[in-house]
């Protein structure tokens, strides 16, 4: 049995149907978060920022799909309401979350029941968009059906939107779920996911994963798998690299195949993320790798206005028409 089904069977109870979720409290991720848990130490509040920071450019997810559900302007800060999965497949040198909070550890875990969460939340007014991360949801992924059946259980779906954020690193969701499942999830309203793209080709995807060259390969073909499944699917990328050399033409490379074999537009339903040094990663953290995004992102730009122009105006023209900074979710 590989290390993926041993994680799965860590942190899923079949017969009570619970999932094992990380607790936060005495661990050193508590330290970078601003706001204490909730939800019984199972949760904790994340604030997504439409423009990060002065160093990168604006990260509209998943503000643009909450927004258009709810029908609402778009706030420059979007507080969530967040679960971690306490298991993870792989071991990124820039995590911001703690190793004992994705090992399943009954130390740092506990089983919990999504309905269960759900109904916390709603009792303790959280945001009402929840955010399904780990870990690595996927290695689970009865973790996002349970919630969503539970969602609409609760009568729940017209006042709470669902983001599942996974990091694209197993083939559990499609050797585990039925196609009616599949169908299920894809067809829920205000359900959407998001796939981090762990580097931009073989190279930098393994040394920011500590895997093997084959890894982005696998990464690019779940994706297109999710894709064509009809998910509202969506795509981070990190630029992270151990070096620079022909960035240029390693970053169309990418972006050509991400319109090859994800869609043409798919580039405009995907973000980079800015890696920060934390408290939990400080002592892993790369610092010339981190140093060198910003040079991978300035070849993202360009390749992006060489490919979008138009399209990106309209889509920055639509974002500040719709951004109110006092308006909150």
């Amino acid at each position: 049995m590989n290390n993926d089904h041993l994680l799965r069977q860590r942190a899923i109870d079949f017969t009570h149907k619970k999932i094992r979720m990380s607790r936060f409290e005495h661990s050193t991720q508590q330290q970078d978060m601003t706001l204490p848990s909730n939800c019984g130490d199972f949760g904790r509040i994340h604030h997504f920022k439409l423009h990060p920071s002065e160093n990168w450019i604006d990260n509209p997810l998943p503000h643009l799909p909450v927004c258009t559900y709810f029908n609402i302007p778009i706030p420059e800060v979007l507080p969530v309401q967040l679960f971690q999965l306490s298991v993870c497949n792989i071991n990124c040198w820039y995590c911001f979350v703690d190793k004992k909070l994705r090992a399943g550890h009954p130390k740092h875990s506990d089983f919990c029941s999504p309905k269960d969460l759900l109904e916390k939340a709603r009792a303790e007014n959280q945001p009402r968009v929840i955010v399904l991360s780990g870990g690595q949801p996927d290695l689970v992924p009865e973790y996002n059906l349970w919630f969503l059946q539970s969602r609409q259980e609760l009568g729940m779906e017209k006042s709470h939107f669902i983001w599942t954020d996974d990091n694209l690193s197993t083939d559990l969701f499609f050797q585990t779920m039925t196609a009616d499942q599949m169908d299920y999830m894809r067809s829920r309203p205000g359900y959407a996911r998001v796939g981090c793209l762990k580097g931009f080709d073989a190279v930098s995807a393994a040394f920011n994963t500590r895997t093997n060259l084959s890894f982005f390969d696998e990464q690019m073909r779940r994706l297109k798998q999710l894709t064509q499944i009809g998910f509202d699917q969506y795509a981070y990328v990190t630029l992270t690299t151990p070096d620079v050399d022909q960035i240029d033409k390693r970053i169309g490379h990418f972006l050509d195949r991400i319109q090859t074999e994800i869609g043409p537009d798919f580039p405009l339903k995907m973000v980079p993320l800015e890696i920060y040094k934390y408290a939990v990663n400080a002592g892993r953290y790369k610092d010339l790798a981190a140093q060198n995004q910003y040079v991978a992102l300035k070849s993202w730009i360009r390749e992006m206005n060489i490919r979008f122009q138009t399209k990106i105006r309209h889509n920055d023209t639509l974002i500040r028409r719709l951004s109110h900074a006092n308006e909150h979710v």
